[in-house]
């Protein structure tokens, strides 16, 4: 965009259309975060625009007056939570028109909120290498067995899954979402998964299970949905073993 510079007074490289043009355009970009996540919070919301949350208080009032958004305070974790407005709800429908949209009445457990903080602070750190995101509720049209935290096209063309894991699980649910992972790579939904982790022991718990020379097989029980084992089957695992298709690493992750 070419930037005006009108009048004596201007100032070299701005003009007030030019940075109302720019407000707008983070507007529009916090909108559509929103409608993919539901719930953020300033920091994140400023990482993902590429600003400092401290530099950019005037943005935020204007935001936090524009109808667009709601601001609510999140018991337990001492921040303030953004969600879409009534304005924000309908512009997001323009901006994201595949998208099933809902109407969030309340905020989550403060637990589903870090995760899915932790998810957005995974997606942020690979901006710059990322042509496309769709988190998860942009997957369900998929009918995939498992649905990853959110599936990165990144600018090579490679399509990788995330899953973010802040504690850890039953082994049963671990080996059945690595099967349902494996189920979509094989179904061509991605290419890969990468299994993200806050710190070393939790990824080594999860990778040890991963190198097991066999892996067991659960089923959910009857009239359950309790997993159980299947005494008859197990999974081969040494072909996976031996690619690429899961990457197991640890990084920094959403901190209060």
């Amino acid at each position: 965009m070419e930037l005006e510079q009108k009048g004596a007074g201007a100032v070299s490289g701005w003009s007030r259309a030019a940075a109302v043009d720019r407000s707008q355009e983070k507007i529009a970009a916090v909108v559509r975060w929103l409608g993919w996540f539901d719930y953020s919070d300033r920091a994140t919301i400023a990482a993902m625009l590429g600003v400092s949350k401290d530099g950019q208080s005037a943005f935020f009032k204007r935001l936090e007056t524009s109808g667009f958004v709601v601001v609510e305070s999140a018991p337990g974790i001492r921040r303030s939570v953004y969600s879409l407005g009534d304005a924000g709800f309908e512009f997001a429908l323009m901006l994201l028109p595949d998208l099933d949209l809902k109407r969030r009445r309340r905020l989550p457990s403060w637990v589903s909120m870090i995760h899915s903080f932790s998810v957005q602070a995974a997606i942020i750190s690979r901006l710059e290498r990322i042509d496309a995101i769709k988190p998860e509720k942009a997957l369900k049209y998929l009918r995939a067995v498992r649905l990853p935290d959110a599936v990165l096209t990144m600018k090579e063309g490679t399509k990788v899954a995330i899953e973010i894991e802040l504690n850890h699980k039953s082994s049963a649910r671990v080996y059945s979402i690595f099967l349902s992972h494996l189920k979509n790579i094989r179904a061509g939904h991605y290419e890969r998964v990468a299994y993200l982790f806050p710190n070393e022991a939790l990824c080594r718990l999860y990778r040890e299970k991963f190198d097991q020379p066999v892996w067991p097989i659960f089923k959910a029980a009857s009239g359950s949905t309790k997993l159980v084992q299947d005494p008859q089957k197990t999974f081969d695992p040494r072909s996976v073993q031996g690619s690429n298709l899961f990457v197991f690493q640890v990084e920094e992750m959403y901190e209060l």
